[in-house]
């Protein structure tokens, strides 16, 4: 095709792709991370409570401006546990960074950035993980993991294992994905050099007869075009390839199809749906916020002791002495959280006695965990359950945990309000964390939504005589 013509569809196949990227991929590459962040996190945290890992003491004294992958240098096999601790603690503190800080976009994105963050993630490959592995940070945490599961309890072991699972399905998601925006940019890139350069009055493209001559030219005008935007020769020789080589109409096919979306289209086929298997499976994604749940606990326990010591004046100090000397239980610890409802736009003040709220988000973080495992009995309870005591179950824990998002949404922001500006930066952020629990809950409520549609849908067929061939 002429080059006019090719610039017309390689603009078109541009803005095409670049607007999936923004509203479907790279919201599900975020959400990826965030998966890979509180798994991660679970491994980091049960490592390090078995001692097989020293974290990083400086973590909270360092500031994160850029993404940057930690090291993966070889080291001595007698220093694991504090490489692998500290390499793992910057890991984890950079992919949290992403989640928090880093805007996934189109225009936000350039090579420089995917290639760092293609570093960052491939710096402990999840997908690999094996004591045989060639990369010392992989190969490393591969051997913790083994020595970690030795004497491990089942709950621990059933969360270890979600937690390996679901950060290689993410990590191989990930990988996927920062190809793929890769690929565009390249070829956006590409583009911007044909319309900015090339289009110019002053670039003589008719006067051009070789791909040498050609990629000069763009090279001549490049500074004052492009200002400091990096200059690929690379790329520049593959503009002047599908310019003039002899299968140039090929190379530009190429291009085009690269740009094309490919998203699996499902066969519509009639099928026989087993309704209970429904109802398991929005059981199964609700047990998924487990892990979430334990991160909050960490954080609301972090965030409470950060207040409480600061309330640790020399009167309250003499108030415990005598509360201890004269045998006197040490009163609740109440915070008055404001429940915000955007429904109705109103605030209302609850009491909470922070310590039993923690312990019912931990209760229910456990039972999910003993849950999740198929062997056990809380499992082959719930599966041998008939489908109205099922819903019934599932409709409790969804109204629990919604509740349980309003309450932690509540203690974020008391947390944040009541710190000492000394204390502050102390206080670990639960937004990411709701966030998680919340899409956990959207999805699980979306599959019950899908249930009752499909039921009553059923019911109404059978009112009318119709017989669902």
């Amino acid at each position: 095709m002429n080059r006019s013509e090719f610039l017309e569809k390689l603009s078109s196949a541009i803005k095409t792709k670049g607007d999936w990227f923004n509203s479907k991929e790279l919201p599900q590459l975020l959400e990826n991370f965030r998966i890979m962040h509180i798994c991660i996190k679970n491994v980091f945290d049960l490592l390090v409570k078995r001692g097989l890992i020293v974290p990083d003491p400086y973590k909270n004294d360092k500031k994160i401006s850029s993404i940057q992958a930690p090291s993966d240098e070889p080291y001595i096999e007698t220093d694991s546990a504090s490489v692998i601790g500290s390499r793992l603690s910057d890991y984890e503190s950079m992919v949290e960074f992403i989640c928090s800080y880093f805007k996934f976009s189109v225009e936000n994105l350039d090579l420089k950035k995917i290639k760092n963050l293609t570093e960052l993630v491939n710096s402990f490959q999840w997908g690999n993980l094996s004591p045989n592995s060639t990369r010392p940070n992989t190969r490393g945490l591969a051997i913790l993991i083994i020595s970690l599961r030795k004497g491990l309890p089942a709950i621990s072991v059933s969360m270890l294992n979600d937690s390996l699972s679901k950060s290689s399905k993410a990590y191989m998601e990930i990988v996927r994905a920062l190809k793929g925006i890769s690929d565009y940019k390249r070829e956006e890139y590409k583009f911007k050099i044909r319309n900015e350069i090339m289009g110019l009055s002053n670039f003589p493209i008719n006067n051009i007869d070789s791909p040498s001559q050609e990629v000069a030219e763009i090279k001549k005008l490049f500074p004052s075009v492009m200002g400091k935007s990096p200059c690929y020769t690379e790329l520049l020789n593959e503009i002047a390839a599908e310019d003039f080589e002899a299968n140039a109409d090929v190379l530009q096919n190429n291009v085009l199809a690269k740009l094309e979306i490919r998203e699996e289209k499902k066969k519509v086929e009639k099928e026989v749906i087993d309704t209970k298997l429904v109802l398991l499976d929005v059981v199964r994604t609700m047990l998924s916020i487990a892990p979430t749940y334990s991160v909050i606990v960490e954080k609301i326990s972090n965030n409470s002791n950060i207040l409480e010591m600061s309330k640790n004046t020399v009167m309250e100090k003499l108030k415990k002495n005598l509360r201890k000397a004269f045998k006197i239980k040490e009163p609740p610890v109440i915070y008055k959280f404001i429940i915000i409802d955007k429904k109705n736009d109103s605030k209302t003040m609850r009491e909470v006695e922070i310590n039993a709220f923690i312990s019912n988000i931990e209760k229910k973080a456990n039972f999910y965990l003993a849950l999740a495992n198929k062997n056990s009995t809380e499992y082959k309870k719930i599966a041998a359950a008939d489908e109205d005591t099922l819903l019934q179950f599932i409709n409790r824990q969804m109204s629990e945990s919604k509740e349980l998002a309003t309450l932690i949404t509540a203690a974020d922001e008391y947390f944040k309000t009541n710190a000492l500006p000394a204390d502050r930066s102390k206080i670990k952020g639960l937004k990411m964390d709701i966030m998680s629990a919340n899409n956990i809950i959207v999805k699980a409520n979306k599959k019950r939504a899908e249930y009752l549609s499909y039921i009553e849908e059923q019911a109404q067929m059978k009112k009318l005589g119709i017989k669902d061939e």
